[in-house]
């Protein structure tokens, strides 16, 4: 069973949320807040695998709680659930290490995929989200002096459309563990820390197409 905590200033918000996840098999809801201090106390008292957090919340917002949770509860995964899809706002939360981010008008299935998707170890960024980002780091030059293998460059594309690991390993016929590999491979080369570093070195050489 998944358990899912909603962290949101808006009860209707919330209850809709908590609502709609209840219907799906083995997911529960392990609490809700309206703020990020009620998210901090509620937590000494309960655990949860999941947030769905919005930015926007008086006292402690999004990002102030998403930093206390990353740093006192590490093992709780977070995602945030926003109106906010700026540039600005987005960076400054993955750069905290959250596990995912959707705009509120994501539906059931999207929510359903980002949830299982981090519990698995994944990240989940919504399409809007994902090209947001992809457009601030477009650049006309080639900024790094990086020679990669013709199925390291195609691996990466596919990093770069979202595949997992399984779903890279399923469409080229290869092995999850030689994904992997590939992975780690060009994470080493391109001195990139996660899949959002690869990406980066994707559109800025040329090699991402959406």
């Amino acid at each position: 069973m998944i358990s899912i905590f909603i962290a949101d200033d808006h009860k209707l918000f919330r209850e809709g949320v908590s609502s709609l996840l209840s219907t799906i098999e083995n997911f529960e809801i392990s609490g809700e807040a309206s703020n990020g201090n009620e998210v901090m106390e509620l937590l000494k008292s309960r655990g949860t695998d999941v947030i769905l957090m919005d930015i926007n919340m008086p006292e402690k917002d999004g990002i102030e709680t998403a930093e206390a949770v990353r740093s006192t509860y590490p093992e709780i995964k977070i995602i945030m659930l926003t109106m906010l899809t700026d540039k600005g706002s987005i960076e400054r939360v993955l750069k905290i290490g959250v596990e995912g981010y959707l705009p509120k008008d994501a539906g059931k299935a999207e929510l359903k995929e980002a949830i299982t998707k981090v519990i698995n170890g994944e990240k989940h960024y919504n399409n809007q989200v994902f090209n947001i980002i992809a457009e601030g780091y477009k650049s006309d030059n080639v900024t790094q002096a990086v020679r990669l293998t013709p199925r390291e460059e195609e691996i990466l594309k596919l990093i770069c459309n979202e595949l997992t690991t399984q779903e890279i390993a399923d469409k080229l016929y290869i092995s999850f563990n030689t994904v992997e590999t590939h992975r780690k491979n060009l994470l080493h080369k391109t001195g990139s820390k996660n899949s959002l570093g690869l990406l980066k070195f994707a559109i800025e050489n040329k090699l991402f197409k959406e």
